[in-house]
């Protein structure tokens, strides 16, 4: 029994993903990758137009720009936490058919290294395939002006496996296989320029895990079963400030830029029930901003490039940045958003993980 505790606690300390005993909010629900607050960075919000972590918000970010096309993006986190460190690799295909939204996304996740306080080897590897739908009600009968839904899911057959292994010694593997991974969200916008909008999603998970851990003193494995349950709720708004103050119709430099700040804010609720665990609740809020970099009136390149900065923080101590661009004119169809990302975890990975991320993605009209 000593023995098993002492896996569960390493595995608890080490993989908040897996056994969820770190207070995660609704990182794992992001539909495109978000990982220990890189949220913060990319300023995925559920009222966020182009953050994409509300299923709902794919008619927003896409319905704008094309009517019927394509979105292919592609993703790189390599995170750093002590001696512990993870490459993160995601791919996104968005299909585009007004007023229909469809999604797939995949991810493969690969960890190696020594946490700093367990005198072993880590090795983790993840992998999972997401479908995602939505569909603008605004464009559809019943006209339902500003309003869109949307859903998303993990395909069941995917599954991630965690080693901890000392001087060639197996102590402890663990493997998560996906069961149920639902994600349901609403988003609304509305006003001048779409100046206010406001999202919410609800996440149902249910994944069964199976341990096998070396007994230190019968040097036999004992293999145990259980079950993770969690849901998140999260609910928030983004607004441009400036648009309803009337902002002067001269095209001054002022004013195309004040136009563009946009302000988020979230609340996420969370449950987690874990193998020998117990029930865990978190509450965090979520604060962030983008804003375009330059005017076009002082950006020499605004003919082909506009650049935007992202960020925020959190109420559990995480925050991010970054500055990436999109693609005007000749160029409109390719944009790509590097960023960087710090958040607290567990002290034995070296008290917080530190993540540097770039999303890229080409835009292609059918």
């Amino acid at each position: 029994m000593r023995t098993r505790t002492l896996a569960w606690s390493l595995l608890a300390c080490m993989f908040p993903g897996m056994v969820a005993a770190q207070s995660i909010g609704t990182d794992i629900t992001g539909l495109n990758l978000c990982l220990y607050g890189d949220c913060e960075a990319r300023g995925a919000y559920t009222a966020d137009p182009y953050g994409w972590v509300n299923p709902a918000t794919l008619p927003v970010g896409t319905l704008p720009y094309v009517q019927r096309g394509l979105f292919a993006s592609g993703s790189y986190f390599r995170l750093n936490a002590g001696g512990v460190g993870a490459d993160v690799e995601s791919g996104t295909l968005t299909v585009v058919a007004s007023p229909v939204v469809l999604q797939v996304n995949g991810v493969y996740a690969e960890t190696s290294g020594q946490p700093r306080t367990v005198p072993a080897d880590l090795t983790f590897r993840t992998r999972f395939v997401r479908l995602a739908g939505a569909i603008d009600l605004d464009r559809t009968t019943p006209h339902i002006p500003g309003l869109s839904v949307g859903v998303l899911g993990s395909l069941p057959a995917t599954n991630s496996d965690l080693k901890l292994s000392a001087n060639g010694l197996t102590l402890v593997r663990a493997t998560e296989d996906r069961e149920v991974d639902l994600t349901l969200g609403v988003h609304w916008r509305g006003g001048e320029r779409n100046w206010f909008m406001a999202g919410a999603f609800v996440n149902a998970l249910r994944d069964p895990v199976t341990t096998d851990a070396l007994d230190l003193n019968s040097f036999e494995t004992v293999r145990t079963h259980g079950t993770t349950n969690a849901w998140f709720t999260r609910a928030g708004i983004s607004l441009l400030p400036f648009v309803p103050m009337g902002l002067p119709s001269d095209g001054s430099a002022a004013a195309e830029w004040l136009a563009e700040v946009r302000l988020a804010s979230d609340v996420a609720v969370g449950n987690i029930t874990v193998p020998g665990e117990g029930t865990r609740q978190s509450e965090t809020g979520y604060f962030g901003a983008d804003a375009r970099v330059l005017p076009d009136a002082w950006n020499p390149v605004s003919r082909y490039l506009r650049f935007y900065w992202i960020g925020g923080v959190d109420t559990d101590g995480g925050w991010g940045q970054g500055l990436g661009f999109y693609g005007n004119g000749p160029l409109e169809w390719l944009s790509c958003n590097p960023a960087y990302s710090s958040r607290p975890l567990a002290p034995s990975l070296g008290h917080r993980v530190n993540i540097w991320s770039a999303t890229c993605s080409v835009m292609l009209s059918l």
